[in-house]
């Protein structure tokens, strides 16, 4: 009896000790806890610093009916986004958590500098989601994170929202997560877009597209350029086309529009050949003079392909001669040759002298 005793208070004891490491202590209650939604990126003012990092801090109290959360700020001066991201977890009494950061924002000057160095450090941090989105915030980081709108249910969503929405609904942006952009950033061939989030007469507006070359911004597109290009990369859903013709003006609703092409390399000169298929319906006179007619739609299918067509070719000419390529002609060209060691040199060679060849096909379905 005494040795069954002796031998179940060892088995006890080693439960114990297994146990031990398990201890909670390490747990941090959820009210000791801030969460993170959104990270700025701003250049410093200061001037023996370089970045000015900004944290948007959700202040939710986490019920569904409350509209209009509250958030703090926290910015720092700093030299790299680690160090700036030390000094601000010793400015809050909470544990800082980033696992919610939905958008990463950099203010144009840092745009224009250099971001890939900052992108490959999200990238490397494990807390970090990468389908978080990024975008280039006019003037400037700060300013976009202080945006309050009314219907904001939690403290930093509204950027999220815009971005997800601008999936199917905005014709204008084309909304790039986090490893997407360091997908773009490291693959030769293919170059780095990002949305632009402009602060204009306390209102937001994402309505264009920044092209970078890699690490710095060098171009932004205008809002029709801006179209163009998402149409190009994603096709676009749900956008409206004025059209100018001898019977008047008149705006249609494109319900889809998908594009393709095609990379022709042989022993002349290196062409893509797009094609565009475009369905437009809900019709709208612009002005006073007459019914829509079937003679009337044929044209405005013409004008559109017309329209289309030179607008296409002339935005492609331009990424070509600003050396940019958000399409991923060098991409396709390396996917379909074999020497590898100087498949980046032969292809920017190639690019400079890249011909483009557009087809247009509108249709204006029966209402």
């Amino acid at each position: 009896m005494l040795r069954a005793t002796n031998k179940a208070g060892l088995v006890a004891a080693c439960v114990i000790f297994m146990l031990m490491p398990l201890s909670g202590c390490a747990f941090e209650d959820i009210d000791r806890r801030a969460f993170v939604t959104s990270i700025g990126i701003d250049s410093s003012e200061v001037k023996d610093k370089k970045y000015s990092v900004i944290l948007k801090i959700s202040m939710s109290k986490g019920d569904p009916k409350v509209i209009g959360s509250d958030f703090l700020m926290l910015q720092v001066n700093c030299n790299s986004i680690s160090e700036g991201l030390d000094l601000l977890r010793a400015m809050s009494d909470k544990k800082l958590e980033y696992g919610h950061v939905k958008v990463l924002l950099f203010g144009e000057e840092v745009a224009r500098k250099d971001i890939s160095l900052a992108v490959d450090y999200f990238m490397r941090r494990p807390d970090i989601q990468k389908i978080a989105y990024l975008g280039v915030g006019k003037p400037n980081a700060y300013e976009l994170l202080r945006f309050k709108p009314k219907e904001e249910a939690v403290a930093g969503s509204y950027f999220f929202y815009a971005f997800e929405r601008s999936r199917m609904q905005s014709p204008f942006v084309y909304a790039v997560p986090l490893y997407d952009a360091s997908r773009r950033i490291t693959t030769p061939g293919l170059d780095l877009t990002i949305p632009v989030m402009a602060y204009v007469h306390d209102d937001l507006q994402i309505n264009q597209i920044a092209l970078f070359d890699k690490k710095k911004l060098k171009v932004e597109l205008a809002s029709d350029e801006s179209k163009l290009l998402k149409l190009l990369i994603a096709g676009v859903h749900n956008d409206t086309l004025t059209l100018k013709t001898k019977d008047g003006v008149f705006s249609v609703t494109t319900e889809d529009g998908e594009s393709d092409y095609k990379l022709a390399i042989g022993q002349g000169k290196a062409k893509a050949f797009f094609s565009i298929k475009m369905k437009g319906a809900l019709i709208e006179r612009m002005d006073d003079s007459g019914v829509i007619t079937e003679d009337i739609k044929k044209t405005l299918e013409q004008k559109a392909e017309e329209q289309l067509q030179k607008n296409v070719l002339q935005l492609l000419i331009k990424l070509k001669e600003e050396g940019l390529d958000p399409l991923g002609f060098g991409l396709r060209y390396r996917s379909r040759h074999w020497d590898h060691s100087n498949e980046v040199k032969s292809w920017s060679a190639i690019y400079p002298e890249l011909e483009f060849q557009v087809k247009v096909q509108y249709k204006i379905k029966e209402n």
